[in-house]
């Protein structure tokens, strides 16, 4: 037979008799902790998850986030069809070059201008090349100026060789000179080609000419942080994390804080206590709530790594595979990024929602639950005003610090991982403070929360909550 638990009273100072309440926990209580937490968690989530604000929120948030990973390659898509090409009108009055004439010149110049042969063929994979070559006669040179100088036409290049000269290349644009940006490109046509046609005239061979014409060896050190594109998306991931982590520690918090005091304020607390112990009910609450909020974590991170992961294949078949390393590089950033995400706001919320409940538990009323819970809103506000100083200085030593604070660590370290500015032992070390302070907090929490909700006839004092916060 079970033995009988002595009754719990609380007791304050003579003032507060009246307001003493005794109440019995639940004896069999203890003994069925898993299966009473088990079913506050059940209870918890599914009011959360089936209410309509939920559901109608976590579309929403898809929506943005599947919208917002396709964002580079609709903004690549619409920059490569919308682009106009620059038409070159070429008059060749200086016979062949380099042994190239006609068609075949004209083959070679839009080869060099537009990138590839398949581009000069006609044969682009991104929609209209860059530059449309056609070939004039000397006759036409008058008419073609003309439409230089009424913009019908981009430019004219005319070719020339004096009598035992080198040539002599001729530029016409309607095009202002700080802002024309095609000049550089046919200087460095023109160059090409003289240097060609000099080396046939010296007698040099095909491979003669191939070999003086080879680039140098060059090798790239680059010792500095990434690129700019990746940085840029971790940028990018990091804030709208920090966010997210922002809204839903406090949206999520403030759940378990009013749950607490609905409950309390409505004396249902003195049934519960019966059959189900005050840490039980914490507990089970938080994990609830929790549960709720990481559904609709997990299924924004999941619907975030299958947007970005679509984008390589996407973007292959409407621009190539020209892109596919750089973009292979910011998925792999961006999926980390997420993940992170997805661990931090795990380890904020049992951080922050340990304290909600037992603030929560401290008023009499609902209505008295945001002040109650504000010094504590306000320490979140200022991890996520400081995270983004972590853009500009991700690894000064007053960031690093700051980020291996508990209650700043989730926006803080992301912003630096993002930023590239943290190491992998940092953000492991960081996960283990705050595994360490999740501990501490939900001991501190849970005897305030033990000795607050069966106190129904006053609030304690600071003093009441230190003693409390001793006591073992």
């Amino acid at each position: 037979m079970a033995r009988k638990s002595s009754p719990v009273i609380i007791d304050e100072t003579s003032e507060q008799v009246q307001h003493s309440v005794l109440i019995n926990p639940g004896s069999t209580a203890n003994q069925h902790t898993l299966r009473n937490i088990g079913l506050i968690i059940g209870r918890e989530y599914k009011n959360r998850v089936r209410q309509r604000s939920f559901i109608i929120s976590t579309i929403i948030m898809l929506v943005v986030v599947a919208l917002g990973a396709f964002v580079p390659t609709v903004i690549q898509y619409f920059s490569s069809t919308s682009s106009t090409q620059t038409k070159i009108a070429v008059v060749n009055n200086a016979g062949a070059i380099a042994g190239l004439d006609g068609d075949a010149l004209t083959r070679y110049i839009g080869t060099t201008l537009n990138g590839t042969s398949a581009q000069a063929s006609g044969q682009s994979t991104s929609g209209k090349l860059p530059f449309a070559i056609t070939t004039q006669t000397a006759s036409a040179l008058n008419t073609l100026q003309n439409q230089v100088k009424n913009g019908s036409l981009d430019i004219l290049l005319v070719l020339n060789r004096p009598t035992g000269q080198n040539l002599h290349f001729t530029y016409y644009t309607h095009t202002d000179s700080t802002n024309d940006t095609n000049q550089a490109k046919i200087q460095a046509l023109a160059q090409q080609l003289s240097f060609l046609d000099t080396a046939q005239r010296l007698g040099l061979t095909p491979a003669q000419t191939s070999s003086l014409y080879a680039p140098p060896g060059f090798t790239v050190v680059n010792s500095g942080q990434k690129g700019s594109s990746l940085s840029i998306a971790g940028y990018v991931i990091a804030i709208a994390g920090n966010i997210l982590i922002y809204i839903a520690v406090v949206l999520y918090g403030m759940g378990v804080a009013m749950g607490v005091a609905e409950e309390k304020g409505s004396r249902i607390m003195e049934i519960l206590v019966n059959a189900a112990t005050p840490f039980q009910l914490m507990a089970g609450k938080i994990i609830g709530i929790g549960a709720a909020g990481l559904t609709q974590m997990a299924c924004i991170v999941a619907v975030g790594i299958g947007a970005l992961l679509l984008q390589a294949p996407l973007q292959s078949v409407l621009f190539g595979s020209s892109s596919a390393g750089l973009l292979q590089s910011i998925t792999g950033v961006s999926i980390t990024l997420l993940l992170l995400l997805l661990l931090y706001f795990i380890l904020g919320f049992l951080l922050y929602a340990t304290l909600y409940a037992a603030l929560g538990a401290l008023v009499k009323r609902q209505d008295e639950v945001q002040n109650a819970v504000a010094p504590l809103t306000f320490l979140l506000v200022i991890g996520y005003v400081v995270s983004y100083f972590g853009v500009y200085a991700p690894d000064a030593l007053w960031m690093k610090v700051i980020s291996f604070i508990p209650f700043w660590t989730p926006m803080v370290m992301l912003t630096r991982v993002g930023a590239g500015g943290s190491s992998w032992w940092e953000v492991l070390i960081s996960i283990l403070i705050m595994l360490v302070a999740i501990v501490i907090c939900t001991a501190f929490a849970a005897r305030i929360y033990r000795f607050a909700v069966l106190m129904y006839g006053q609030r304690p004092g600071l003093r009441q909550l230190v003693r409390i916060a001793r006591m073992h």
